[in-house]
């Protein structure tokens, strides 16, 4: 059998170079384009240890269950930069693991390598692993990690470059990815963000996977069998561009917007691209200026009957979010509004004046926007 990293060109190189435009659409795309690919670890005697990555999970700056989701700070600053780094924490006072940074610029966003298969330097991550060897060897996000000696040193790393990079790979014929709720986690946990190949031995241990949905036979959970299948469009489309063209392309590849939420009471953000206010009220002590609202919406926010009987009481949150979402469906000229500023702005912020974060009408609109994405302008057909 061939050397994997053999075939693994240096850093300026491009044949087997990672392709970054998988992680700039955001988490859940790169959760499964990371999917099958290497993560390489070169070592001071010139030798490597790969891994083949077999199981993540999708984290954002929406998600109650990330590391962002209370804004930026000295630990999680590297998840607010550019796509295709590293993101190194500590845990339970004894762990590292390591997360890919996704999404664009300024968006707290990333992607934890759960996971990994080892496929080549497998003695030098036994050594480091004291020993253990089969699954045990990299079958969790803090084996993994030490057995390819992943800490604070590299945090915010660029893993384009040695000694800690990616490496494009595809998925072995007949291999499928499955989607599950993310497992080690008390909030969101119900999400299904955690994405696997099925069967493989390498996996996390856990009795979700013997539940995990193919992506192709997903329902609409969290958007995540859109977003999959994109991904898998993008890999290709990304590898067939670099075969014909080598690895000098611009194209981006997203025809999504990044869509987010924000509370308006707090500091506004130079990446918060357009802000638009969802709220029917004007927030309380709050001035045109001081609140940088751009655009004002108020005909899509709940009525006021509905306002009303929810009274911001979580326990009502549900069948809230169930009548919004008709007041939505019965409401097509504001949403046509709202569709039009997204889709021309990579970039808008949806601003509520709720003090709950996780119950709000905010929360509801961006989901009913990310459930029914807005489609790009068709490719022109051949003769066309």
């Amino acid at each position: 059998m061939a050397r994997i990293c053999d075939e693994i060109d240096d850093e300026n190189g491009s044949g087997n170079a990672f392709p970054m435009e998988l992680l700039t659409q955001g988490a859940d795309l790169a959760a499964v384009g990371l999917l099958g690919c290497l993560l390489v670890r070169d070592w001071p005697d010139g030798t490597h240890s790969a891994v083949r990555i077999v199981e993540t999970e999708a984290y954002d700056q929406n998600d109650p269950a990330s590391h962002t989701y209370h804004g930026r700070s000295e630990r999680n600053r590297a998840m607010f930069g550019p796509a295709g780094h590293a993101y190194v924490y500590f845990t339970y006072g004894m762990h590292y693991c390591v997360n890919v940074t996704a999404g664009a610029d300024g968006f707290g966003c990333g992607v934890l390598i759960r996971a990994g298969e080892p496929i080549e330097g497998v003695e030098h991550m036994t050594q480091l692993r004291g020993g253990r060897t089969g699954a045990q060897l990299t079958n969790g996000p803090a084996k993994l990690c030490q057995a390819l000696a992943i800490d604070k040193s590299l945090y915010g790393h660029d893993l384009r470059m040695p000694p800690l990079r990616l490496v494009r790979a595809s998925l072995r014929e007949g291999e499928r990815i499955g989607c599950t709720p993310r497992i080690g986690i008390s909030k969101a946990a119900d999400r299904p963000r955690r994405l696997i190949i099925m069967g493989n031995p390498y996996v996390s241990k856990s009795p979700l996977n013997a539940k995990a949905v193919p992506l192709d036979a997903a329902g609409p959970m969290h958007g995540t069998q859109a977003k999959g299948t994109q991904a898998m469009q993008t890999r290709q489309t990304v590898a067939d561009d670099k075969g014909r063209n080598g690895d000098n392309g611009d194209s981006d590849g997203n025809t999504s917007c990044d869509v987010r939420i924000r509370r308006v009471y707090e500091e506004p953000s130079a990446d918060d691209g357009l802000r638009v206010l969802v709220d029917r009220l004007w927030p309380r002590g709050r001035s045109k200026q001081s609140a940088h609202v751009d655009v004002w919406i108020k005909d899509i926010a709940p009525s006021k009957e509905l306002r009303t009987w929810f009274g911001h009481i979580p326990e009502r949150f549900d069948e809230f979010a169930s009548r919004y979402r008709e007041e939505l469906d019965a409401n097509p000229e504001a949403v046509s509004r709202l569709r039009e500023l997204i889709a021309d702005h990579p970039r808008v912020t949806l601003l509520y004046g709720a003090k709950d974060n996780e119950h709000n009408n905010a929360v509801v609109l961006r989901d009913y926007l990310r459930d029914q994405p807005i489609s790009p302008s068709p490719l022109p057909k051949d003769g066309d």
